[in-house]
């Protein structure tokens, strides 16, 4: 399933940029996104706010789906790049990723 994610400043506002990849789901609000950039040391990290469905009417028949975005907040995690760090620390609020124990 093709998603489209749109990065957000935390408690959400205009869209830095957007992303798509193929997942076999959608994202729930809450999980943790990580993306491994080509030739990028480190991660940039989300925390999942929202989805939106863009659904295409059927008429009379069966409607499909347009898009399914995944709005996500600009967030801190364990393996954040400089980079990443760097854009995150323009933002106030910025949540980091707990702890846990996989």
């Amino acid at each position: 399933m093709k998603i489209k994610f749109v990065f957000v400043p935390p408690g959400g506002g205009e869209a830095d940029y957007s992303l798509e990849f193929e997942l076999p789901s959608v994202p729930q609000p809450g999980d943790y996104i990580s993306i491994n950039e080509k030739g990028q040391k480190g991660t940039s990290d989300f925390i999942v706010r929202r989805s939106w469905w863009i659904l295409n009417s059927g008429g009379e028949g069966i409607g499909t789906t347009d898009t399914v975005g995944v709005e996500c907040e600009f967030a801190i995690g364990h393996y954040s790049s400089d980079s990443h760090k760097k854009v995150c620390s323009s933002y106030k609020d910025v949540k980091e990723f707990e702890a846990t124990a996989f």
